[in-house]
Parts: C-alpha cells; sequence; structure tokens
C-alpha cells in the first residue's frame, strides 16, 4: 500500500482553511556576542492559516502546575516556518504562548502541528 503523503497534506490544509482562520505566529531567536556580553532576541513574524484555538484540558507538567488553556492546527503546507515551544500567536485579538508542539505525520511528510496554548504573550 503507498501512501500520498502529499496529497494527505493538502486535504488537512483544506480542511483547516475552510474551518480555520489567519492568525500572526511569531517566532523568536536569541544571539549573543562574546565581544559586547549581549545577548539579542529577534521577533519574526508570519501569517499562517490555523484552526481556530479549541478548548483542551489542562494538565499538569513535571512541576505540577497546569498548563495549556487551548490547542490549535497548524497544517505544515505553505509553511515558511514551523511553530516553536516560546512561540507567539495571535488570532481574534488574543495572544497565546506556545507551551509544546506535536508534529503529525504520515509517509515522511509533515502534515501539521498541534499547538498546545497559554493565553498571554511571551515577553
Amino acid at each position: 500500500m503507498t501512501v500520498n503523503g502529499a496529497s494527505i497534506a493538502q486535504k488537512v490544509y483544506d480542511a483547516v482553511v475552510r474551518v480555520g482562520r489567519t492568525v500572526t505566529l511569531t517566532n523568536y531567536s536569541s544571539s549573543y556576542s562574546t565581544s559586547t556580553g549581549n545577548t539579542t532576541r529577534t521577533a519574526t513574524s508570519y501569517t499562517v492559516q490555523a484552526s481556530p484555538p479549541y478548548e483542551k484540558d489542562r494538565q499538569a507538567t513535571g512541576d505540577s502546575q497546569p498548563r495549556s488553556s487551548a490547542a490549535m492546527v497548524v497544517p505544515a503546507l505553505n509553511l515558511v516556518a514551523a511553530p516553536i515551544v516560546g512561540s507567539k500567536i495571535v488570532t481574534g485579538g488574543v495572544s497565546y504562548t506556545v507551551r509544546a508542539v506535536t508534529t503529525h505525520e504520515i509517509a515522511s511528510t509533515t502534515l501539521a502541528y498541534e499547538l498546545e496554548l497559554e493565553q498571554g504573550a511571551p515577553s
């Protein structure tokens, strides 16, 4: 049996576009200068398609603190940059911080990223 990963990725993208929305994804990177001793944090924002945020059960992490108030699916097709832990998502005037990213794949093709979100933007 052969799996056409690209075809399935297109179907995932089409489904999310049909029920979803355009959101702003901001990834952060840091660089350290050994000559100045300063760390520079750079934000890069992208416009991506995503499902609407949906309520997710709050789970305790290793430190027993509840995490994640919502979740969202971002299709991998046409994505310029993948979401990462610490990214910021803005949708419907609400900012979220990405607390966990689960990658969904089939036949070595990334289909989508499921994001666990905590309300509030990263600093």
